[in-house]
């Protein structure tokens, strides 16, 4: 559909100024009248398909939150979700592991990091309660820069630095390019030359594409999504038992986390 707008956009503004063009003012004041209101159509034309971006954005964002199946299938039968190899934190032996998709770009995911997950980190990560993995699922579609995005947190993550990356990141969501992404860097004393190379590789895309994959597998259409599961003792992968859909508030999170500990303290008693 952004496409479609896209070539719709091309062609108003083709259309405009081929009117402008057909008039041939003779006067300049007449020639800077017209330009002035072409202007003024581009600026109203680009804010209408930013408004439809943004509904789009809203359709895939935030959902009411499914207490035991979702956008991943979770309970008997449910698929195994790949956990080694991506970014984590907490306890890796915690009874419970808390899977995070996301989108650099998505605003509700954005959301989440500057109004959830820090309460999440303060009450379970840091307190090793729980292993929390975050998952790459750039929606190309919404957010075509995404990708990059994902690729410099992976960068980053090379030298140490994915969570201080992923942070910067979100708090920076309008501003996806190499150079932003090396201006990050510096910030985080990462060594310049290696960044640079990495980001300009295909060195992390596999591994991006993965997630995207088994995303769509199973069934996620948007952003931020949450799997929270028993960890499996080998650290491979696991089982998804409960799902959250969207920037749910911290009670929902707690809550389904809550839940988790104590079926974990319940089954090794």
């Amino acid at each position: 559909m952004i496409a479609k707008l896209s070539i719709s956009v091309a062609l108003l503004l083709t259309l405009a100024s081929s009117n402008v063009l057909a008039q041939s003012p003779s006067e300049p004041q007449d020639i800077k009248q017209e330009l002035a209101a072409l202007r003024e159509a581009q600026q109203a034309i680009a804010r209408e398909v930013e408004a439809i971006r943004t509904m789009l954005q809203q359709a895939m964002g935030p959902r009411p939150a499914p207490s035991a199946a979702g956008a991943i299938a979770a309970g008997e039968g449910a698929a195994a979700l790949t956990i080694a190899g991506r970014p984590s934190k907490g306890n890796p032996r915690a009874k419970v592991t808390v899977v995070e998709y996301s989108d650099y770009e998505c605003p509700y995911c954005g959301q989440y990091v500057a109004q959830v997950y820090p309460q999440i980190d303060r009450e379970y990560v840091k307190t090793n309660k729980i292993n929390y993995v975050f998952k790459n699922y750039p929606i190309a579609q919404l957010h075509p820069a995404s990708i990059k995005a994902h690729k410099a947190a992976a960068c980053a993550g090379d030298q140490n630095r994915y969570w201080e990356m992923h942070d910067r990141l979100f708090a920076d969501q309008r501003n996806f390019n190499l150079d932003r992404f090396v201006e990050h860097a510096a910030l985080l004393s990462l060594e310049p030359i290696a960044f640079r190379a990495c980001i300009e590789s295909t060195k992390h895309e596999s591994l991006i594409r993965d997630d995207v994959a088994e995303a769509e597998n199973g069934g996620v259409r948007g952003t931020p999504v949450f799997v929270l599961a028993l960890t499996d003792p080998k650290g491979q992968a696991i089982t998804p038992a409960r799902v959250i859909v969207g920037a749910q508030p911290f009670t929902a999170f707690k809550e389904a986390i809550d839940a988790m500990l104590a079926q974990a303290a319940a089954s090794s008693r």
